[in-house]
């Protein structure tokens, strides 16, 4: 056989395979959840204009205290990557000053709660941020300025999730203990089961940040029951797409990553059980319809990037990942982790999506900050902050769109579609890569037509 067949032959091996391995993923893989994982953090780098992890969290620390950097270190340390650095500590426990100058009682609860595991993630002392038990003024000294559940269940939960982050001990002194944080988690149970701010139904959003709260106290039978009961009604609300709905009826990836972090906190594996697979696809790849080419996701379905869609998934997408290696709960910090810095430089400095890293000024990038800001003041970890006082105008609109979307059954009303920006003039046509087989028979035929050329000209 001569030089000229076997290099042809190599090539179209080459060309058959490369496309696959290169291009194509499987969500419901390790290998797929990590390569979404690092879409993210690539579609993030690009965004803010870095090419390394210490540029990114630098990146972050102009934005510390805020949503849409905290998350960030969160996830970005859970996954592994080193966070602690002197500027994302220094610029974090100044805004911690800055709730403290504005007041707590004017300051809700779940953004001290957030920016706490900001700095947990950054490997700071929480319980003396500038002369702040910060720990103590977001969970079990909370009263003193404002209730703890002010914001309803919710800030209960990243309250206890907060405590049991490295196994906090409360003082004596405080009326505050874990049993009665669980109690009081358990008394906003619907009678009909799961959890919401307000209304009679279920909020698929809420109900999942309790589950994760109470994961750690199944032992107790009541928890035990209010989670199944809860696992239930997940079960019944998924989407033939493997998604969750909104309150308006929409599928949408906030309410869909908490699934994943919910079920994740329980040691459920997402890809294989069958509860929660509906018409052969799973959670994952629910959270998948809303991936967008650059790596982040949108809010509803074929829609631009979204920020908080985006570190929503992100957070889900590395607790599943922690479950599928054994390294634990998100939010357990005394979890190991597996350090992945030196990887994640790499990826970022290669640049392996297709929006490439360009260099941008400073005003670019405080614009970007700013704009990422203003895209949604409403956070899933900050709904509203009593639910006693609950607007009227909002229930009857909310109750028009029930009829309107022909919704019978108890949804979420947390999260207004209006609080969201969308870009409906330039919605993506696919947030799937396209099949690598086209490529490779195209490539393939190419060759083969090369081989017969070449083949046949020779005497």
């Amino acid at each position: 056989m001569s030089k000229r067949i076997i290099a042809v032959i190599a090539s179209l091996i080459i060309t058959i395979t490369a496309p696959f391995t290169a291009y194509c993923y499987d969500i419901n893989t390790l290998d797929g959840i990590k390569s979404s994982v690092e879409g993210v953090i690539s579609y993030k780098s690009s965004t803010l204009g870095v090419n390394s992890v210490s540029k990114l969290l630098e990146a972050l620390s102009e934005n510390a205290g805020d949503y849409n950097s905290d998350w960030y270190y969160i996830a970005l340390s859970r996954y592994g990557v080193n966070c602690e650095n002197t500027k994302s500590v220094n610029a974090l426990k100044k805004a911690v000053d800055e709730f403290y100058k504005e007041g707590l009682e004017n300051v809700k609860v779940t953004d001290l709660q957030r920016t706490a595991f900001a700095l947990l993630s950054c490997k700071a002392d929480i319980t003396s941020v500038n002369g702040h038990n910060l720990l103590a003024d977001s969970t079990y000294n909370r009263d003193k300025y404002k209730p703890l559940d002010a914001q309803g269940v919710n800030s209960l939960s990243y309250a206890l999730l907060l405590l049991d982050s490295k196994n906090y001990k409360i003082p004596k002194s405080s009326s505050v203990t874990r049993e009665k944080l669980v109690q009081r988690i358990l008394s906003y149970e619907l009678s009909n089961g799961g959890y919401a701010l307000f209304g009679n139904g279920a909020d698929i959003d809420i109900t999942s940040i309790v589950v994760q709260a109470l994961s750690k106290y199944k032992s107790n039978p009541k928890v035990n029951k209010s989670i199944d009961t809860c696992l239930s009604i997940l079960s019944k609300r998924q989407d033939s797409s493997g998604a969750y709905n909104s309150f308006a009826g929409k599928i949408t990836a906030e309410s869909t990553a908490q699934v994943i972090m919910a079920l994740s906190s329980l040691g459920i594996n997402p890809i294989n059980d069958s509860r929660f697979i509906k018409n052969g696809n799973t959670t994952l790849d629910g959270i998948n319809v809303f991936r967008n080419d650059d790596g982040g996701y949108c809010h509803m379905e074929n829609y631009n990037t979204n920020s908080i869609a985006t570190y929503q998934t992100f957070c889900a997408l590395v607790s599943v990942y922690r479950l599928l290696k054994g390294d634990g709960k998100f939010f357990d910090f005394n979890a190991k982790t597996d350090s992945t810095t030196k990887k994640i430089n790499s990826l970022i400095s290669k640049n392996e999506i297709k929006n490439k890293t360009k260099s941008i000024s400073k005003s670019k990038k405080a614009s970007i900050l700013k704009s990422e800001k203003r895209e949604n003041k409403l956070d899933y970890n900050s709904k509203i902050e009593n639910k006693s006082k609950v607007n009227k105008s909002n229930l009857k609109t909310i109750s028009k769109n029930k009829k309107e979307n022909n919704i019978t059954e108890p949804t979420e009303i947390t999260r207004q579609p209006e609080s969201v920006i969308v870009n409906t003039s330039a919605k993506k046509t696919d947030n799937k890569p396209q099949p690598a087989y086209i490529t490779a028979v195209v490539l393939l035929i190419g060759y083969i037509f090369l081989f017969i050329v070449k083949s046949g000209g020779k005497k």
